[in-house]
């Protein structure tokens, strides 16, 4: 039914906008396949205790397992830009999410470390472009003023998949277990790869008539490493960078691993009330991306930017995280919802760099931006548990390893604000445009 959108001859250019329900299939296509990608990223937080006991990992293998994802999903950020480019959303997605698959498959066989390490990287990769596509088919099919507004439609999505792998999978446990869980996910990854070959158009360009000579010639190095240069030297990538990495990344890898081992080591709650809170938090943060693409538009209206609004959400983000990690009374879970709100705001970073260049750079931009996402989450994902085992190993107690780890990161962040508050004035073509 969807391809019917799409019987066109692929020498006919797409007619744009696109039309309700064309637009519609395609965003549900894109949202379809992200609800997963971001189920697999966070499943882990709920798993974990099962993944310990039946495999005996450390914090420092726990750590390392989760971030895995992080590693395939990064390395394959370059060649995902390129593909999107080259050869569009449709094509390079549906290729991509095979490799899923086949991880979600050896990952529920796996019976030892190097197993789940290989089936994680796999799943990784396979999802890699699951953001990203939407945002380079968003840039392209898309008015420039809803693009904020349809990343945002997006993450209510993603944070779904978030939601359904906290307390409805905890609750399946008993009955599926853990390999149970990636086999069922396995299967409908599968049915996902068959909405986005149906969903999707098979081009992405505009008509020749309606593409700048500008957009022409960059698009004529789309597969050429040369034509990374006007991300990798631009000041604005270099301005956001640390909110990508830290902020956004780092956020990440809280919210998908260590939200629920936090919860239960230095809270002390039991595994079945972590993964409740997790579920809230969740439910939270899909509403903040509910309510940003509903204030968005208006604020925009009242002259409040977006980068205005990023700048003021980042600030208080920090302030919400040092007051969720040390203030440990009863308004600790206050805390974490309204980080939750906070954090909703980090892809807006993501966006304003996407709009800051042609279209025929969307997939590279948005790819390029994506790796430092996730070098950040790898990093925090593994530091974190490599630090928590340190402080163990030197006698400390669980909740000290803790604060000394979440400490570090936290002076990582605010200095990584710092830099995105003074860099225009140092490199001026760092402002937004």
């Amino acid at each position: 039914m969807m391809s019917s959108y799409w019987r066109s001859q692929p020498h006919i250019p797409i007619e744009l906008p696109l039309k309700a329900r064309a637009a519609t299939s395609v965003f549900l296509s894109f949202a379809c396949a992200y609800f997963f990608s971001y189920a697999f990223r966070s499943i882990n937080a709920v798993i974990a205790p099962e993944l310990i006991n039946d495999l005996h990992l450390s914090n420092t293998q726990l750590g390392f397992l989760s971030a895995a994802y992080f590693f395939g999903f990064g390395f394959a950020q370059i060649p995902v830009g390129l593909g999107l480019d080259r050869f569009g959303p449709r094509l390079t997605e549906v290729v991509l999410m095979m490799f899923a698959v086949v991880g979600a498959l050896i990952f529920s066989w796996a019976e030892g470390f190097t197993s789940l390490v290989i089936g994680r990287v796999l799943i990784g990769v396979g999802v890699s472009s699951c953001l990203m596509a939407a945002f380079s088919g968003f840039r392209y099919w898309f008015p420039l003023e809803r693009q904020a507004q349809l990343a945002s439609g997006m993450l209510i999505f993603g944070t779904s998949g978030a939601l359904i792998t906290s307390w409805p999978v905890h609750a399946v446990l008993p009955y599926l277990g853990w390999r149970g869980v990636f086999m069922v996910m396995a299967v409908f990854t599968a049915l996902t790869i068959i909405a986005l070959y149906f969903g999707l158009p098979v081009k992405t360009r505009e008509p020749k008539s309606s593409v700048s000579k500008d957009e022409k010639q960059s698009s004529t190095v789309s597969l050429s490493w040369a034509s990374y240069q006007p991300i990798l030297t631009n000041a604005l990538f270099w301005r956001m960078f640390p909110i990508g990495a830290f902020f956004y990344g780092g956020f990440t890898a809280i919210q998908t691993l260590w939200l629920g081992p936090w919860l239960m080591s230095v809270m002390g709650y039991s595994s079945n009330s972590a993964a409740q809170i997790i579920f809230w938090f969740n439910g939270v943060l899909l509403l903040a991306y509910v309510l940003n693409t509903a204030l968005l538009p208006k604020m925009a209206r009242r002259g409040i930017s977006t980068l205005r609004y990023l700048t003021w959400m980042i600030a208080a983000a920090l302030i919400f995280q040092a007051c969720a990690f040390y203030l440990r009374n009863s308004w600790v879970l206050v805390w974490w919802l309204l980080l939750a709100i906070a954090s909703a705001s980090y892809v807006l970073a993501q966006i304003l760099l996407i709009s800051n260049f042609p279209k025929s750079f969307s997939g590279r931009v948005s790819t390029t931006y994506n790796l430092a996402l996730f070098i950040g989450a790898f990093l925090v994902q593994w530091g974190i548990g490599y630090l928590v085992d340190i402080g163990i190993e030197a006698g400390w107690s669980h909740e000290s390893a803790f604060d000394l780890a979440l400490g570090i990161y936290l002076i990582v962040q605010a200095k990584g604000y710092i830099w995105f508050l003074i860099a225009p004035k140092f490199f001026p073509r760092a402002s937004i445009h």
